[in-house]
């Protein structure tokens, strides 16, 4: 339902969106906060207009206030066949938001309904046939086949569950997000306390659980298979599903969506990843400790394992450097030392034949080594990063990095950590054995990382204008100057009071610290956890 006015509104948000991405600077966060207000207002006289809580997300969204678009998401109503044409709308800006619970259950309702869809294609088009309604069947296979099997919406939503598994918290769970908590009530949580791998003593059972979960098509892990028969974007055919005319108004200013090139790439390169941590994680438990100072001898099973290990590493390595696949340095050189990682763990285990105990620590060594060269240049990049944009961009490519590369990372120093303890290179004796002393500088080389990642999220959770003020007074002030400096007579009505402009500010800075407050336990326990190879603690 459209009320008179509505389309003034969504005209004069598209201007003042249009004038903050044509700062030369800084862009001018009063801006944005003056579109927020505006919708704010119209929202509240207008419910049922749904392009206003659209266009509301999309200024959120460059706010980086994910909380509140999500109220504003869930308020739209999107169900049933929706869920893959209109969840694009929030999907990603829950991973950049840092409320990976919430895109947990929000990618696990896409895969339920693709689940229940194909259930009920297969029953309906049964019934069709045996009514002699073979059109109909045809149209409800073709549909199944074309468009909901392939559906790239699908398939981003598995990397997603994939990814953010070990970072679910149980409090939000069920909507329990829907409550603005103070920080101080926010229960504590642990890195896979409720799902995903850790680093932990479960993980092998989890491992496990996985491949058995990857057999079936509708379940996130078949991600890992999807990607084992990718190495190259061509060899994967998808349909693109999403509905973009919902965005007719966006004349002046275009937000910027993911591509299906870049849905594909990430999807798959979480794959990649997952399937390698998997099979890093199977390997290392079977691995068998030394006799008498002398290489345990390979099982079929292990040597199974390994194989499948090295085959995923040189998969994942064809992938990366395919010429369709557009990744940063930063993140590929996170992707470098995972793949460091798992090759020194495949070395620990298995090695090469006929090697020796002091053979297999030297290489591992060298291994180790080289990742330590690679987190010194991940901390001269993300450093260059966060000096070359504005706090709040930071902030996201923490939440972004968080499960895509630093929580991998972390699983597999520890999967690394422990197997050394098995083979006699435990943290004591990193004085007498050089494997333990070169871990353990790469573990506090990470830890330094997370210092540099805890810092970003700080700057983060600081809301203010593009000078980073605090001022609340000032920025409202501004907000209602930028409408009125541009002529917008017939909205400036709607901020008469402030209330609007106060509103807004104040969402985005719950919103904020919401995200720091899901972000930083997981830091702060991976840094901690890491600080038991600091022989100063």
């Amino acid at each position: 339902e459209i009320l008179p006015g509505d389309e003034i509104i969504l005209l004069i948000t598209q201007y003042l969106q249009y004038q903050t991405s044509c700062e030369s600077q800084q862009p001018k966060t009063h801006n944005l906060i003056a579109a927020a207000a505006l919708l704010e207002q119209a929202m509240d006289h207008s419910p049922y207009n749904p392009h206003l809580k659209i266009a509301a997300i999309g200024v959120y969204s460059q706010l980086h206030a994910a909380h509140r678009a999500l109220s504003i998401y869930n308020d739209l109503g999107v169900k049933q066949i929706q869920l893959d044409s209109c969840s694009y709308l929030i999907l990603p800006l829950l991973v950049r938001g840092g409320l990976y619970t919430s895109a947990i259950e929000l990618s696990s309702s896409i895969l339920r309904l693709h689940g229940s869809t194909s259930k009920d294609v297969k029953d309906y088009a049964s019934k069709s046939f045996q009514n002699g309604y073979l059109l109909k069947a045809k149209e409800m296979v073709t549909f199944q086949r074309e468009k909901m099997r392939p559906s790239l919406q699908l398939l981003h939503s598995k990397g997603i569950v994939m990814d953010c598994a070990a970072l679910m918290n149980a409090s939000d769970l069920n909507g329990g997000l829907a409550s603005k908590e103070p920080r101080s009530n926010v229960p504590a949580v642990k890195l896979g306390e409720v799902r995903g791998l850790c680093g932990g003593e479960g993980d092998l059972a989890k491992a496990e659980k996985l491949i058995t979960d990857s057999e079936s098509h509708f379940n996130a892990p078949s991600l890992i298979h999807d990607a084992a028969r990718t190495t190259s974007l061509r060899d994967f055919a998808f349909s693109d599903n999403r509905d973009m005319t919902m965005n007719y108004f966006e004349i002046l200013y275009q937000n910027r969506r993911l591509t299906e090139k870049e849905m594909m790439s990430e999807s798959l390169m979480r794959g990649h990843i997952h399937g390698m941590l998997v099979r890093a994680v199977m390997l290392s438990g079977v691995a068998k400790a030394p006799k008498k100072g002398k290489v345990p001898k390979c099982s079929e099973e292990m040597t199974y394992r390994y194989l499948s290990l090295v085959d995923a590493l040189e998969r994942l390595n064809q992938f990366s450097k395919g010429h369709d696949i557009e990744i940063n340095d930063l993140e590929m050189e996170l992707l470098e030392l995972l793949c460091a990682l798992c090759q020194a763990i495949a070395t620990i285990v298995v090695g090469k034949d006929d090697d020796s105990m002091a053979e297999r620590e030297k290489t591992v060594v060298s291994i180790i080594e080289s990742g330590t060269k690679i987190l010194g240049s991940v901390r001269d990049s993300f450093k260059s990063f966060a000096y070359n944009t504005i706090d709040d961009q930071s902030g996201t490519m923490v939440c972004q990095l968080l499960p895509d590369r630093v929580v991998p990372t972390y699983i597999l120093i520890e999967t690394t950590t422990t197997l050394f303890a098995l083979f006699g290179w435990g943290k004591r004796k990193r004085k007498t054995k050089p494997a333990a002393a070169a871990l353990a500088e790469l573990a506090l080389s990470f830890r330094d990382l997370l210092s540099d990642l805890m810092h970003a999220t700080s700057l983060f959770r600081a809301f203010g204008d593009e000078n980073n003020s605090t001022d609340v007074e000032l920025l409202i002030k501004n907000a209602l100057d930028s409408i009125i400096d541009r002529q917008a007579d017939v909205a400036a009505t709607h901020c008469e009071d402030h209330a609007s402009v106060r509103r807004a500010i104040n969402e985005v800075s719950v919103s904020r610290s919401m995200t720091t407050d899901r972000v930083d336990p997981f830091l702060v326990e991976m840094w901690e956890n890491l600080g038991s190879f600091d022989e100063t603690e």
